[in-house]
């Protein structure tokens, strides 16, 4: 959408801006498969090896001090927090006795301990394990540091640190079975978990669909579950309690809404690994 289109959408009502982003905005999602194998048929997928590329370049520059913080792949000037997050990374440090040990399912190289770093330092003496596939754990030894750590999987992140609190941002829509690893975080006894930037379908009953990024994006398509909330939470409901609930970053589509969940183990809940 251009400038101009922009600023049309921007003075229409409410209504109107819904119409309007249907039929000219840039449509992210689209279809309905019945499996995730039929889902990736009906998609191109994605360069992984530029996608690791252009993480990696804009890591290095955080690093480097030449930029604040990344993600995906694009690097920012300006210091952005997600609020949300801190305060529930602050309620389960204060819980914790001022030591936290996040499981971070998904973070690339780090991007939201990079992000939060400086507000980390000032809440807790906290430890950022990320989870990742191979080829990004295979090149993290630079990065990795007596705070930040990266593993191939929860089982081995949990033999280095307590199941205090596991984030999956952005990561259950892109998974092929989300309540099974949903299921193994509940069954490792996690404190704390976190689900955010997820996309909900606002009308009844989700749906399995590809994903369209734009070219100036990075391209490329994937499949994606498009989640009915008490489908997602359902695995959560008899051993946590919902402690927050927010809006989250992304806006793709005006038929699915992103959302943050902050939820907390209740007493006396059994693991089951």
């Amino acid at each position: 959408m251009n400038a101009l289109l922009r600023k049309v959408a921007a003075a229409l009502p409410e209504a109107w801006r819904l119409h309007f982003r249907r039929h000219f905005a840039w449509r992210w999602f689209r279809c309905s498969y019945s499996s995730w194998a039929e889902a990736r048929a009906a998609s191109s997928g994605y360069d992984d090896s530029a996608v690791l590329a252009r993480v990696l370049a804009a890591t290095r520059k955080v690093r480097a001090g030449s930029a604040s913080w990344e993600r995906d792949g694009w690097a920012f000037d300006s210091p952005e927090l997600n609020l949300p997050l801190v305060s529930a990374l602050r309620l389960a440090a204060e819980e914790c006795g001022g030591k936290l040990d996040v499981v971070d399912f998904g973070g690339s190289l780090g991007s939201t301990w990079w992000q939060h770093r400086a507000a980390l330092d000032k809440m807790a003496a906290v430890r950022w394990h990320v989870v990742e596939q191979p080829h990004y754990v295979a090149i993290a030894d630079e990065f990795s540091n007596h705070v930040l750590t990266f593993h191939q999987s929860i089982d081995e992140a949990l033999k280095t640190c307590e199941p205090m609190f596991v984030l999956f941002s952005s990561v259950l829509p892109y998974v092929e079975d989300p309540m099974a690893l949903l299921a193994k975080a509940v069954s490792r006894g996690f404190r704390h978990i976190v689900i955010d930037r997820t996309p909900l379908v606002r009308k009844q009953g989700g749906r399995l669909a590809v994903q369209f990024t734009p070219s100036s994006l990075g391209g490329g398509s994937y499949p994606v579950w498009l989640f009915a909330r008490d489908e997602l939470l359902a695995p959560l409901r008899t051993n946590y309690a919902l402690v927050d609930e927010w809006p989250a970053i992304d806006r793709l589509d005006p038929d699915v809404e992103h959302k943050g969940f902050h939820f907390r183990r209740l007493t006396g809940a059994r693991s089951t690994q």
